[in-house]
């Protein structure tokens, strides 16, 4: 994983600065794993002498952030908690349950929800108000209140660019000049939110379906700040940056009319049926250079199961328009997909070798949020939450319909040995 700013913690402390909050951020992205040392953490927060403490946490980081947020009760009861992100929005009630030390969870996009929560937090205290604001559960009188449907923005021009100043700019910039990268320093920034597509695996309980999308002038500002703060290359980790063909040849030919001279980078997965040849053409032509393709499965069985609303042929053609234009590609691949057997993942690693194409390779994950969480969760219900990670490639937590075990770890080989074999190349 490339470290990068984590911007929906750079885009809530940019709202709240906005409001007149004092923000301090703790940035946890070169903390090792391994190596995690509560009470070291607790004493670093501690030290700001907080008036709240806000975290962000996926399904596979939710057991050290309880553990976390208990070390920081036990110091001081008092102290209010509140936490947010995709695992979260998912689950707002079980994870107040599991963790009585946290106060509130939001759900969906917390920029104005968490704003509403200090003002009255601030004022008032924790009471039955908050009920009020969308998007909030918490904890009143041992009871959990709270409405816990989603807040979604629909005017991102309207939120300021993410707080990078609370970042140690000098850190990300430095670890980024060891990217496989065109140029250095790389940062990232997103210029759309939501996805409208239903694929099974997806969680989407952050964004939610609703695609919204910044304008092409409002994120060439951004980009400007940061070619302003050194940026050379950009990641853009938009869920649907090419949902709206328009939109991105507009932002690229204000790229070229005020003379960016940037590299990007496309790196979560783009459609492959949402290009042609004049759009890569036209994004080649600004500084795109780079993008992973989304394509998940070779089989079509398995696409159609999974709703994926693409084939394979269209995987075919889109590898080849972005080869013969010059960009540097990597397939997006999950193995072990709902409908899966040895034949469709067969299928797979022949796409792979006759388009001639590197890949990277994921273990099909039932995350929280997802289609096919839903369909799993009762079966799911003792099983610990840092088991759920897709690069578990020893142990998966989901076995497709119709494949032993065995059969699916030998797909996860094979797998790996391409990959290896790709490498060595």
């Amino acid at each position: 994983m490339t470290p990068l700013i984590p911007l929906g913690p750079a885009y809530i402390a940019a709202s709240l600065e906005e409001a007149g909050f004092d923000v301090k951020i703790a940035d946890l992205t070169f903390t090792d794993k391994t190596k995690f040392d509560v009470s070291v953490l607790k004493k670093i927060i501690l030290k700001q002498k907080p008036d709240v403490v806000g975290f962000s946490a996926l399904t596979w980081t939710i057991p050290l952030t309880y553990e976390l947020i208990n070390a920081l009760k036990e110091e001081d009861k008092d102290l209010p908690i509140v936490v947010g992100g995709p695992h979260v929005s998912a689950l707002p009630r079980r994870t107040l349950e599991e963790c009585p030390a946290i106060d509130a969870v939001i759900v969906g996009e917390g920029e104005h929800t968490f704003k509403g929560f200090l003002k009255i937090l601030l004022t008032k205290g924790i009471s039955e108000e908050m009920t009020n604001l969308k998007g909030l559960m918490f904890r009143h009188n041992d009871r959990i209140l709270g409405d816990p449907s989603p807040t979604y923005i629909e005017n991102l021009d309207a939120l300021p660019f993410p707080a990078r100043h609370l970042f140690s700019l000098e850190t990300y910039s430095k670890v980024s000049d060891q990217f496989k990268s065109k140029r250095t320093p790389v940062a990232s920034m997103i210029t759309s939110r939501g996805c409208p597509h239903h694929c099974m695996f997806c969680t989407r309980s952050n964004s939610g379906h609703r695609h919204r999308a910044r304008s092409p002038e409002n994120v060439v500002r951004e980009l400007e700040e940061l070619r302003d703060y050194g940026f050379n290359e950009v990641q853009i980790p938009d869920d649907n940056f090419t949902q709206s063909r328009q939109r991105v040849i507009e932002i690229c030919r204000l790229v070229k009319d005020r003379g960016l001279n940037m590299s990007f980078d496309l790196p979560n997965g783009v459609r492959v049926d949402h290009m042609d040849e004049e759009l890569l053409s036209t994004m080649y032509d600004a500084g795109f250079y780079s993008m992973h393709l989304g394509m998940e499965s070779g089989d079509n069985k398995v696409l159609k199961k999974i709703q994926k609303g693409t084939t394979a042929k269209q995987a075919k053609d889109a590898i080849r328009i972005a080869k013969k234009i010059g960009y540097k590609i990597v397939l997006f691949t999950i193995i072990g997909l709902p409908g899966s057997s040895m034949e469709s993942e067969e299928k797979t690693f022949k796409l792979i070798r006759e388009m001639d194409v590197p890949f990277t390779f994921s273990v099909c994950t039932p995350y929280p949020g997802s289609q096919l969480w839903e369909s799993l969760k009762d079966q799911m219900q003792r099983i610990s939450w840092d088991r759920f990670d897709e690069t578990n490639y020893f142990n998966p937590l989901y076995l497709p319909e119709g494949m032993t075990k065995e059969q699916l770890q030998e797909c996860i080989n094979r797998a790996r040995a391409l990959e290896e074999e790709q490498g060595s190349h």
